[in-house]
């Protein structure tokens, strides 16, 4: 369990979190949705302890590891593919099971300036997923990605964190629906309060699509 006990952060010297209070179940798929600037790689940041906050206290992290996508793919330019992987972690069993998941294995031996956009994230899904963790933190995961490789590597994803807590920011219900054991929902700034509902409220994509545009300023 991780447990947000007033936290307040900013970021760009705007307050972007407020006296927040949360619990996060573990082995728990939560999608953070909301609009654009509002605070969800923010609030990701202070989840995962990247990001101190200005105020309050984090519990539940320690001795935990940690796994990330973040909205850059960070790739080191120097490696190529397989060693970009390799960098944090000398698992190849798992290097090549997540790069041949991905559809890269073909690719390994390329240098991140020869990765189209798309495999570039790839590249970084794989990382992650091949580097394993207790918890992941994956920041908007179809970036760049067309809709077929996208529905591949959404069922990548959901096969990588079953059964492990992970933070997943998208602004695509049906990504949420399909990912999500519960939908994290956030709309005032600075956020104070998480509105959450589990999956099992939603009946389909365009319900939580209908519930956004009912209840939030998108």
């Amino acid at each position: 369990m991780i447990e947000l006990t007033n936290i307040t952060a900013a970021a760009g010297g705007k307050e972007i979190l407020k006296d927040l209070n949360a619990v996060f179940e573990d082995n728990i798929t939560y999608c953070i949705m909301g609009p654009s600037g509002i605070g969800k790689t923010t609030l990701l940041k202070v989840i995962s302890g990247i990001l101190k906050p200005d105020k309050g206290e984090i519990k539940g992290l320690d001795g935990k590891k940690k796994s990330f996508v973040f909205q850059e793919n960070r790739l080191i330019e120097w490696l190529n593919v397989f060693d970009n992987i390799k960098y944090v972690t000398d698992n190849e069993q798992s290097i090549e099971s997540a790069l041949k998941d991905t559809g890269l294995w073909e690719d390994r031996k390329k240098l991140p300036p020869e990765l189209s956009g798309g495999m570039a994230r790839r590249a970084a899904i794989a990382r992650a997923a091949a580097f394993g963790g207790d918890i992941f933190f994956i920041d908007e995961p179809l970036y760049g990605l067309d809709i077929k490789t996208g529905e591949d590597i959404l069922s990548f994803i959901k096969k990588t964190v079953k059964g492990k807590t992970s933070f997943i920011i998208t602004h695509s219900p049906e990504e949420a629906f399909f990912l999500a054991d519960k939908i994290i929902f956030l709309n005032k700034s600075p956020v104070s309060f998480l509105d959450s509902k589990d999956i099992s409220y939603f009946v389909s994509e365009n319900h939580i699509k209908d519930y956004l545009l009912q209840n939030f300023v998108l």
